[in-house]
């Protein structure tokens, strides 16, 4: 009775979630606007020659993702509108590792580009979970050697933080235009990171409404067809003396077997046993450009 409860309030909120989706949008776009410091305004407009509705737009395009993947291109995508030059690395076992970029002279070249964590900014950005401003000095040599450095020699890293854990890094630098707003790449990181457990939330209750659904709609065992009545022999007065008109009996046709309960209860026992297994899901297993 209790299994029964839970799978009737998981799918409810399943249906509830999906119904209040385009309201929970809007409100994470206020509340991140909100979390905002009061001069974020004037410095989106200084340093992208933007606006607030742009920005909106901003988050609005990152939001219409439905795969991590189309989230993750989406922030890099608005991220050109903030800096001149853009970069995710996917966080790994304390490992940072290149995806992908925007506005490098080779955008390829950052994928699987392994980012040194043992120090500077984006080491005090995975461990403090906080954004790391910093001079290009500071940063990874090899990441320096490769793909130089922006002007003013100003750079940003900003973790993107998934359940508590840094799960990406951002990389930011202004190149040779010193374009590079750090209030509103803050709020498009933010916003993918609540983004991001939005879709998570969304995709764990369909699974499980889908788990529950065989259990539910189950057919029920068949009843037991009702004993057959043997009648004992008598002395038929007109047992020789049947008329020859009358019309032979058809035989009864052989009842259809039933299905086996069994295999139906011992299958979805295996299932359950095989989900409850399986390890957790990492947020970027399997995450390739």
């Amino acid at each position: 009775m209790a299994k029964e409860l839970q799978q009737i309030v998981e799918r409810a909120v399943a249906q509830v979630l999906d119904r209040q989706l385009p309201k929970l949008q809007a409100e994470l776009v206020e509340r991140v606007l909100a979390e905002l410091p009061a001069a974020s305004g004037a410095d989106a407009s200084r340093g992208s020659g933007g606006s607030s509705d742009s920005l909106v737009q901003s988050i609005s395009t990152i939001h219409a993702g439905t795969t991590q993947k189309e989230i993750l291109r989406a922030l890099l995508d608005a991220g050109t509108s903030y800096a001149a030059r853009v970069a995710l690395f996917v966080v790994k076992a304390g490992s940072a590792s290149g995806w992908q970029a925007r506005g490098f002279s080779e955008d390829e070249a950052i994928k699987d580009f392994p980012l040194d964590m043992g120090s500077g900014p984006a080491a005090h950005a995975y461990q403090n979970r906080s954004v790391a401003p910093a001079n290009i000095a500071e940063m990874d040599r090899r990441f320096v050697k490769q793909f130089g450095g922006p002007d003013n020699e100003q750079i940003l890293i900003l973790p993107l933080v998934l359940k508590d854990k840094v799960a990406a890094l951002l990389y930011a630098d202004g190149g040779s235009e010193n374009r590079l707003d750090a209030a509103s790449l803050e709020v498009l990181v933010m916003s993918t990171s609540a983004w991001l457990e939005v879709t998570s939330l969304r995709k764990q209750a369909a699974q499980k409404e889908m788990d529950s659904a065989p259990a539910m709609e189950r057919p029920a065992p068949p009843v037991p067809a009702a004993p057959v009545h043997t009648v004992s022999a008598f002395n038929d007065p007109f047992a020789g003396h049947s008329p020859k008109h009358t019309a032979k009996a058809a035989p009864e046709p052989e009842p259809e077997p039933e299905p086996s309960a069994e295999v139906v209860e011992v299958a979805s026992s295996a299932s359950a046993a095989s989900a409850a297994a399986a390890p957790a899901a990492d947020p970027f297993a399997g995450l390739s450009a």
